[in-house]
């Protein structure tokens, strides 16, 4: 690891301090704020709104210490970790997970309720808020 990442072990996990190889269990915080895309609200409160994505992992919600601030007048988005998303830079794949907060997380039209891949130009529904993943 480069000294900039923060491994998160599985439950009950002894390490030797290897990362783990499925990015599934692996959410990597990187702490570099290098920006890897823009979240753009298309419909809801805030539309036209973008807010910046990071390297690393993205807690998005409503709460001041959201790393991903989405707070434009949405009240069903959860303050704390509605939706997480990741980018790996290693493998250069984004993937978002549901944070398990009511109101729920939609890619493309589809219920998400575990984890997803999610690309450039897909729509991503929190709550009452429709965004779409743009390049920076």
């Amino acid at each position: 690891m480069s000294g900039n990442e923060t491994k998160i072990k599985r439950p009950g996990e002894v390490g030797s301090g290897e990362a783990l190889e499925d990015i599934s269990t692996q959410l990597i915080r990187d702490k570099s704020n290098q920006v890897i895309g823009k979240l753009t609200i298309i419909e809801g409160p805030g539309t036209g709104q973008s807010v910046n994505i990071y390297s690393g992992t993205n807690q998005i919600g409503r709460g001041d210490d959201m790393r991903v601030q989405i707070n434009f007048g949405d009240d069903t988005i959860s303050r704390q970790q509605h939706a997480v998303l990741t980018y790996d830079a290693k493998n250069v794949e984004v993937r978002i997970y549901d944070g398990g907060k009511p109101g729920g997380l939609w890619v493309n039209g589809v219920r998400i309720t575990t984890d997803e891949a999610v690309k450039f130009g897909d729509t991503i529904k929190l709550g009452e808020t429709t965004l779409k993943l743009v390049q920076p």
